[in-house]
């Protein structure tokens, strides 16, 4: 498994709302995030309004590239667009800066 991790930002008066989404996640987004091989997908949140995300795939371009292409990924942008802060506001989703992994210790 590889690990992928990213950034993004939310608006932070909108973080409990961003959280409650989340706790109430649609079961079918799930299955599909499961159905495309990504595991332990994790966020966490500062108080400026930067997310840090991070999980696991076998290969996870692949994984991303299956997620997008699926209605219901799309349809759960459509209702997370209002909590993302970004400078293109041109596609679904949050504007995102991919990280380079330099360490990890199991």
């Amino acid at each position: 498994m590889r690990r992928y991790g990213f950034l993004f930002r939310i608006r932070p008066e909108l973080m409990q709302e961003y959280k409650k989404a989340h706790d109430e996640i649609w079961p079918e987004l799930v299955s599909a995030i499961r159905a495309v091989g990504i595991r332990n997908y994790t966020h966490f949140y500062r108080e400026d309004g930067v997310v840090f995300a991070c999980f696991e795939a076998e290969d996870p371009t692949r994984s991303l590239k299956e997620l997008s292409a699926k209605e219901i990924r799309n349809k759960w942008e459509v209702v997370m667009e209002k909590f993302f802060v970004k400078k293109d506001r041109s596609y679904l989703g949050p504007e995102v800066t991919v990280l380079q992994e330099i360490f990890h210790l199991e």
